[in-house]
């Protein structure tokens, strides 16, 4: 109020002086330029400009020039010199006044802008280097943006993605989506969700997504963004120490029982055995029975095997003695079903610092496989060499092959295609190479067979090589 009223007595006193007296506007011309020189802020500026008015106007008034006709007094000029002092000590006043403003404004802009910079390179940064997949969509579901996690997880490329409808739902549970989606866009956040999506390659992954609004500053939801976390490592590892519960529980079990099975087993065994040379006619019964309970026997020793490992004696051993002792075990099953061995190594006297039991039960295991995969006959391919500081046996045969979908699961416990099998073969197989720091690889096709590679450590000095 005081600024309107302030203005409009000066345009109301001005409009008097231009009315009763219209020459000494001329004077205040003069005075201008105090005025303009408020602009750069410049208090030497405004000292120039108020003594060069006031020396003007003292010139003017002392020179009596013909074109200031105005009736000017000596009472007048004091006056008008009065007003420009006054005006330039009220310039000078609000120069520095809005210099202080100015400063302070300046600071604070620069600190809004450090602020906010430092805001936007640290979401930047999150949004870049996040190890989840981070993505942005419109109100009408296309993508607008996403992170190079997401790339790395999903498998589009920004460039790809951006623009179209999101890919990434699988079909069947779209609907589920686009549920939780009308809910975020009237405001409500997902957080930690678990779901399934889809990869560009049509795998299918576990995440857990969190989805939330992207509001503008009047508070209307714009946007929508997702932050997807792959569990797809999580859920194996979690399988994973289900299937070690299982395995440790079935190992208490097996030793916590395996004796006490053990013993009527026996008495079992003894009686079937008695009646099956007693009562000739009963052979077939008894027969099967003797099969079923040394079937049991044959499990209950794995189990025992997996809860109570036997100690691991690492000794020097040949490792030619070793396979030629488990062959030998196998040649009468062999001629049985028209399998041949064929043994093919350049080496003689490589020795393996192992349990020698423990690796002999490897390839009884591996045999007892390959024979079991060729029920019509055929031939087993064993072979081994020196590469580098490893011992390199590979055991082939001529059977089926594995299906790739059975393939991948061979090696977990209790997995079987066999009617009498207990899934336990392999695991521990491959527990005992990695007692012995080895490694065993399968590759199959059906049709063509199956090749086991084995990996394992020797002795450089004592290998002789033919």
């Amino acid at each position: 109020m005081t600024m309107y009223i302030f203005i409009g007595c000066y345009y109301v006193y001005m409009a008097y002086i231009n009315l009763i007296e219209p020459e000494i506007v001329n004077y205040i011309f003069l005075f201008l330029g105090i005025i303009i020189s408020f602009i750069y802020q410049s208090y030497r500026l405004i000292l120039t400009s108020t003594v060069l008015s006031v020396s003007l106007l003292w010139y003017l008034y002392d020179r009596s020039f013909d074109v200031m006709k105005a009736d000017i007094t000596r009472q007048d000029l004091i006056y008008f010199i009065l007003f420009a002092i006054f005006t330039m000590l009220l310039i000078l006043y609000y120069t520095k006044f809005s210099k202080q403003l100015w400063d302070i404004a300046t600071i604070r802009m620069k600190e809004q802008e450090t602020e906010l910079h430092s805001s936007q390179e640290y979401l930047q940064s999150f949004f870049t280097y996040s190890n989840d997949a981070i993505s942005v969509f419109s109100m009408d579901g296309k993508i607008i943006t996403v992170n190079p996690a997401f790339e790395r997880i999903y498998g589009w490329k920004k460039d790809e993605i951006v623009g179209l409808d999101i890919p990434f739902i699988p079909e069947s549970l779209k609907k589920a989506a686009f549920k939780r989606f009308e809910r975020v866009k009237n405001g409500e956040s997902i957080m930690s969700f678990e779901t399934q999506d889809i990869r560009k390659d049509g795998q299918l992954i576990d995440v857990q997504i969190t989805i939330s609004p992207i509001y503008n500053k009047d508070g209307t939801v714009i946007a929508l963004s997702e932050i997807s976390r792959d569990m797809t490592d999580k859920k194996a590892t979690e399988e994973f120490l289900r299937r070690t519960d299982k395995l440790s529980l079935a190992g208490e079990m097996a030793a916590g029982v395996a004796h006490e099975i053990r013993n009527p087993l026996t008495s079992l065994q003894g009686f079937v055995q008695l009646i099956d040379e007693k009562s000739p006619e009963h052979h077939t019964y008894t027969s099967i029975m003797k099969s079923e309970i040394k079937r049991i026997d044959g499990i209950v020793n794995e189990f025992l095997m997996l809860a109570k490992p036997q100690p691991v004696i690492m000794k020097p051993h040949l490792f030619k003695e070793i396979l030629e002792d488990v062959i030998l075990l196998f040649e009468t099953e062999c001629a049985l079903k028209n399998v041949m061995i064929d043994v093919r190594m350049n080496i003689r006297h490589t020795e393996l610092m192992c349990d020698a039991n423990q690796l002999k039960q490897v390839f009884i295991n591996l045999l007892k496989n390959a024979i079991e995969a060729m029920p019509n006959g055929g031939l087993i391919s064993v072979s081994a060499l020196h590469y580098e500081n490893e011992l390199i046996i590979k055991i082939q045969d001529s059977g089926e092959g594995i299906p790739p979908h059975i393939l991948e699961h061979i090696t977990k416990p209790f997995f079987t295609t066999k009617e009498e099998g207990t899934g336990l073969g392999l695991l521990i197989t491959k527990d005992i190479l990695k007692q012995h720091n080895g490694s065993m690889t399968i590759q199959s096709k059906e049709k063509q067979g199956t090749t086991v590679e084995i990996r394992l450590p020797f002795l450089p000095s004592a290998v002789l090589s033919l």
